[in-house]
């Protein structure tokens, strides 16, 4: 099992929501913690100030959907600590569309966000990366099976899955571990700012659109997370958190899109 305990964790877009829990959680475990935002530093100085409570850490403002600011990031880490053995690419957008309606600077911030920057990230931070180190890629269940309105979003997804792919292939000879976690909407400002838009409550998501009756929570994706992080036999796989969303027929995964279930 990788042991987590004085390791160096990189968490982008960690200044709330999925990213700030998995930042606070590492640190609670031991590891050193790079806190990262783009826009939002008052929001990071709060995850900062958790992460301190637990173990050391840094926060790096820095916009990781361009490529100087993943190497912003990798800079930033290798002064503090000199070594990186975690990237967690959790930074993303959620914003749900009509296809036909999506103009180019929507389309742009999707995918740079979304996709470019754990391209970028995983890029810059494999090449320093000490051996037997991991990369886990923040997807989306919409990634792996479509839901209408959310076209873009899952687009850019789907690309993030064969990202993880791809690099467990690649970066395997330097004993780098590559996986991603799929979460549904999960008990996030984001996840309820979608569920909003679906024209949905949370307790109606939750009994009309998933197996178990409720939206999944931050903790659960964390434990996920962790598990991949520590889990040294697992590389290049998505793993499915999702209350069993995923059985459902491809219709209601339609039905939920548009709101009409």
């Amino acid at each position: 099992m990788f042991e987590i305990r004085g390791k160096t964790a990189v968490v982008t877009g960690s200044g709330r929501g999925i990213g700030r829990d998995i930042a606070v959680q590492l640190a609670r475990l031991g590891a050193r913690v790079v806190v990262n935002v783009k826009k939002r530093q008052e929001d990071g100085k709060e995850t900062l100030n958790m992460v301190l409570g637990y173990s050391d850490g840094i926060l790096v403002q820095a916009d990781v959907s361009r490529r100087d600011g993943a190497r912003t990031l990798v800079r930033e880490t290798l002064d503090a600590f000199g070594q990186v053995h975690i990237l967690v690419n959790n930074a993303g957008l959620g914003i749900g569309a009509p296809f036909l309606d999506a103009d180019d600077a929507l389309i742009d911030k999707m995918v740079s966000t979304n996709l470019m920057s754990a391209v970028y990230c995983s890029q810059e931070f494999a090449r320093v990366m000490q051996p037997g180190g991991c990369i886990v890629m923040m997807a989306s269940m919409a990634g792996v099976r479509p839901m209408s309105m959310l076209s873009l979003y899952g687009i850019s997804k789907a690309a993030v899955i064969k990202l993880a792919e791809y690099l467990a292939l690649e970066l395997a000879p330097k004993r780098i571990r590559v996986n991603a976690v799929a979460p549904s909407v999960v008990r996030t400002k984001m996840g309820e700012s979608l569920i909003e838009f679906l024209g949905l409550d949370d307790e109606e998501y939750g009994m009309k659109h998933t197996l178990t009756g409720r939206m999944i929570t931050v903790e659960e994706v964390t434990d996920a997370v962790l598990f991949l992080i520590r889990s040294e036999s697992i590389t290049g796989h998505t793993l499915m958190i999702d209350s069993g969303q995923a059985l459902m027929s491809e219709l209601s995964l339609a039905r939920l899109g548009a709101g009409q279930e």
